[in-house]
């Protein structure tokens, strides 16, 4: 008997498919979808050497990505991102490059049940300032 995971479900079936599924939620404005296709212990790289660890602080740094509508280009059968994967076992390395030649790269990891979660992305939120906490002492404004 086969299962099909939901579509909601975290993760990817494959690696490859992350940035297709990251695509579909960035466009559907999903910041739950987005945060399933990291491990609740990843790691994104943001602006000026921070990070955002941990599925809080990579909701909350995707949350102001989005709201501030900064993520683009991303993944998608016609967004001209070609999306490969180099797979060790239950590691992957991702990588995506957009039609203006940028390339992300990322390191997935196979869960339990079979799907693929990124655990380190070093370049998707990298320059994007929007993401980045407001300093200690200030107040944020939107």
């Amino acid at each position: 008997m086969t299962t099909t995971a939901h579509p909601s479900a975290p993760g990817a079936s494959a690696p490859e498919a992350l940035e297709a599924r990251l695509a579909a939620c960035v466009a559907a404005g999903d910041l739950d979808g987005i945060v399933g296709l990291y491990a609740a212990d990843a790691v994104v790289s943001l602006p000026r050497g921070r990070e955002a660890a941990g599925s809080s602080a990579i909701r909350s740094a995707f949350a102001a990505a989005l709201a501030a509508g900064v993520l683009g280009p991303v993944g998608g059968p016609r967004s001209g991102v070609v999306a490969r994967a180099v797979v060790a076992g239950g590691l992957a390395m991702t990588t995506s490059t957009t039609a203006d030649g940028t390339v992300r790269t990322q390191v997935a990891r196979r869960t339990v049940d079979g799907r693929w979660v990124w655990v380190r992305d070093g370049s998707r939120l990298r320059e994007v300032d929007a993401c980045l906490p407001a300093p200690s002492g200030h107040l944020a404004v939107a």
